[in-house]
């Protein structure tokens, strides 16, 4: 079965996700603020000339950088680095290609600042810029051809007043992009009791506390990556210039405290349904090639340790007649409403 990704508008959405929100794809939960974490995707077979996908690793972390807080603005810079290994087995019609030429450990790092605006008792302006340079450091860096950016304008509404049931909506735009460059983005979040849901892109979240140290669930996400990089000799002549990785991957998810500590260790096994190659020209149009058009589902394993400041007392606890909008988060906590 041609596994291509072909749904070129709903991919378009899935991407500016992913861009924007590039630290929220691999995190535990939206509370996470920062995270190291391994997914371990096992190989499979690719096309249909006895190619096989080595089995992949993947590191990823997001770092804290600290808020900027200038009156009832609030600053966010954020950065985040993954590391990713792809490569073909020597085997079938590669059987006589070097290893070098069939492997690659690609990087990508994610810039960002945000800015957080308080407008009303509910409502929050959240806007940003991010920037994704991606390289293998093998090849000449280029700011054009290496870098994604993306820009975002949403706004957070508190739904009845709960800063635990928030809908966030707006608009992002991307650059390069397919279609178009502003895509309408929504998001539902509702953490009450022992249940979370986060239901949005690139990733939704659903899980039941067990406790004030446990949390069971199903999690799953979007994720895709493009990496210009040197193809081997012959490569050149399909006019390839980039190697695109789409996956949807999706599992039973657990999260664990570690003791009473603010670390949490998070687990999760499942299956990548897309686990979707493709060689790219320079438009980033994609080169028909029968030996990257067939993949199957690959297992995934992914552990993570994630951090989560401490929670502020309850709305209760305040004095009355003090709102969100009047009273400036404390320092080095970012606002209730964009957990």
């Amino acid at each position: 079965m041609t596994r291509a990704v072909r749904w070129a508008p709903l991919q378009q959405v899935l991407l500016a996700c992913v861009l924007v929100f590039a630290g929220a794809v691999f995190a535990q939960t939206q509370e996470d603020r920062a995270y190291v974490g391994i997914t371990v995707a096992r190989g499979t077979r690719i096309g249909s000339q006895g190619g096989r996908l080595e089995e992949r690793h993947q590191l990823d972390l997001r770092l804290p950088l600290p808020p900027l807080f200038l009156g009832k603005t609030v600053l966010v810079p954020s950065f985040g680095y993954e590391t990713r290994f792809m490569g073909l087995e020597r085997r079938g019609p590669l059987a006589d290609v070097s290893e070098e030429d069939l492997s690659r450990r690609f990087h990508r790092f994610s810039l960002g600042l945000t800015v957080i605006r308080p407008l009303a008792p509910r409502w929050m302006l959240i806007s940003g810029v991010s920037a994704n340079p991606r390289t293998d450091f093998k090849s000449s860096f280029d700011v054009g051809m290496d870098t994604s950016w993306a820009g975002f304008a949403m706004a957070n509404y508190l739904i009845g007043g709960d800063p635990d049931v928030r809908l966030t909506f707006g608009l992002v735009a991307i650059y390069p992009f397919d279609a178009t460059p502003v895509i309408p983005m929504v998001a539902f979040t509702y953490r009450k009791g022992p249940y979370i849901l986060e239901l949005g892109l690139p990733r939704l979240t659903a899980m039941l506390k067990v406790g004030d140290g446990l949390e069971l669930g199903l999690s799953a996400m979007f994720d895709q990556q493009v990496f210009r990089t040197r193809l081997p000799e012959g490569g050149q002549d399909l006019a390839a210039r980039y190697v695109r990785e789409t996956a949807l991957r999706a599992g039973p998810t657990v999260n664990t405290r570690l003791g009473g500590s603010s670390l949490w260790l998070s687990t999760s096994l499942g299956l990548d349904f897309l686990n979707d190659y493709a060689l790219l020209d320079r438009n980033r149009d994609r080169v028909e090639l029968g030996m990257l058009q067939s993949t199957g589902p690959a297992p995934y394993l992914r552990v993570s340790l994630g951090w989560r400041p401490p929670k502020r007392a309850a709305a209760s606890t305040r004095p009355a007649g003090s709102s969100l909008s009047t009273m400036p988060p404390a320092k080095g906590n970012t606002p209730p409403l964009i957990r």
